[in-house]
């Protein structure tokens, strides 16, 4: 590495403080581009040797250590206030409970909340930012705005500094710049949704000083996602889950006990509040909408089996295709549908061929309470799941649910009275299921209705609103 090189990249790593306030990250991204990681991690090594890799616990004591006092001394907001941190507010299962849940606690007056994602919640990626901003919901995202504030904190803050400089090189940038944005928040809360956004978005609020930090987990574990798993994630995980300033919750029992062995601490660690469906996002379609959604798949006065999910490897699309060859060689007439998008839809489009017009893939929907309330069965046939918003919406809307025994989903369905469950994998099973489910009316209508019941009883929006301020109390009377 030239000297020119050095002093180039070192300029914009000097103005990498303001990254946290984002006076430079565009120059600091540019240098990476032009100079290449090998000269960023080449220059770090020379002029910063406390951003070396070191193990996560003492990385995250270096940069808590001056922080702590910062917490102890933080005085909480009359109407305590909280920043959502997540990667964006695509058409996920996470977004969507993010996007509902904090718009109706906004509502309540109990909780000031701002959300914060990593991407800006532009197109696909701000397909929940009306239903937030309906509710005056205030949306930051990394690289808006530069607070100049912040700034001259940072510059006269020197146990800062080195704070931020403890943030090992592994984790990017995105926890300094998530520091950033909280300085200039101020928050007496951080809740983090998804792993990434859990591990950047904690390191960054237990920077920052933020006095308490709730780690959202929305699946099963890191290691059941191999496409994007990391090796770093494992340490990073256990040393917040070791922090006095950290919360953890999952939204299912099996997904909290599936991360407390893969990170070896005990399960009672991780608080379990489930998914809250809001059916006022949710109202059943009248006769009309019904039987015209029905007419367009071409399943007027046949049965029809929907899927609502992610077309990727962790929902077995090719299974759904299994099942539904099945079915149909015993009943003939069904109609199966697909809504969404996703990796592998032109691969299932092909492997469905032979099925022909018996298999619609109907790509992203607007109108799926519409398909959900029209079909006369879900099919889920997920490998990997953590609480599936899909089965609970189904059921609200009278859609008995076929599914694989997936991670949470066991706890979305009452067996044998609001669906089936079969073991992830049995493709005959699930489809002797369907064929029991279509073969019967009467079946259909006891499961509909002990699945409205079911759904509405185990998982209304009020009773996870409560739980959650329940958690954010008890996080606040710890300090």
């Amino acid at each position: 590495m030239s000297s020119e090189q050095v002093h180039a990249y070192g300029a914009a790593m000097v103005m990498n403080t303001s990254r946290l306030v984002h006076l430079a990250r565009g120059a600091g991204r540019r240098a990476v581009r032009i100079c290449g990681a090998r000269v960023e991690a080449a220059y770090n090594r020379r002029m910063y040797p406390s951003r070396i890799e070191r193990p996560a616990t003492e990385a995250l004591a270096l940069l808590d250590a001056t922080a702590a006092e910062s917490a102890r001394n933080h005085v909480e907001s009359a109407r305590p206030k909280v920043v959502h941190i997540i990667g964006s507010l695509v058409a996920g299962g996470a977004e969507r409970q993010l996007a509902t849940f904090v718009a109706a606690s906004q509502r309540t007056g109990a909780y000031a909340h701002e959300v914060l994602t990593i991407h800006p919640p532009e197109g696909a990626k701000g397909h929940f930012r009306p239903l937030l901003e309906d509710a005056m919901v205030p949306l930051r995202w990394l690289d808006k705005d530069i607070d100049h504030a912040v700034v001259a904190r940072i510059k006269s803050d020197q146990a800062l500094r080195e704070r931020l400089l403890a943030i090992p090189p592994v984790l990017g940038f995105e926890p300094v710049e998530i520091v950033g944005e909280l300085l200039a928040i101020r928050p007496d809360i951080v809740h983090a949704w998804l792993d990434h956004t859990n591990i950047f978005g904690g390191v960054g609020a237990l920077a920052a000083g933020v006095p308490q930090v709730v780690l959202g987990l929305r699946s099963m574990s890191p290691p059941h996602f191999p496409a994007w798993y990391q090796d770093w994630m494992l340490p990073w995980y256990q040393a917040l889950a070791a922090h006095p300033r950290v919360s953890i919750v999952a939204n299912s029992r099996v997904g909290a006990d599936d991360y407390a062995r893969w990170m070896g601490i005990d399960p009672s660690r991780i608080g379990v509040i489930a998914n809250g469906f809001d059916p006022l996002q949710f109202p059943r379609p009248d006769d009309a909408t019904i039987a015209a959604v029905r007419a367009e798949i071409g399943a007027t006065n046949r049965p029809l089996v929907i899927g609502v999910f992610r077309v990727c490897d962790e929902k077995k699309p090719h299974h759904f295709v299994q099942v539904a060859r099945k079915v149909l060689a015993r009943v003939p007439d069904a109609v199966f549908a697909i809504a969404g998008d996703g990796p592998m839809l032109e691969e299932i489009a092909r492997a469905s061929e032979d099925l022909g017009d018996s298999l619609r893939l109907l790509g992203r929907r607007s109108d799926v309470a519409t398909l959900l309330a029209a079909a006369d069965a879900m099919l889920t046939c997920s490998r990997v799941e953590g609480l599936p918003n899909a089965c609970i919406e189904a059921q609200a809307l009278g859609c008995p649910v076929v599914a694989t025994d997936a991670g949470g989903t066991r706890e979305t369905i009452d067996p044998s009275r609001s669906g089936f469950l079969r073991p992830v994998g049995d493709v005959t099973g699930l489809a002797h299921d369907l064929v029991t489910l279509l073969a019967d009316p009467s079946m259909r209508l006891r499961f509909s209705a002990a699945a409205r019941t079911f759904s509405r009883d185990g998982f209304g929006l009020n009773a996870t609103i409560d739980q959650v301020h329940a958690l954010y109390a008890s996080v606040g009377n710890r300090r």
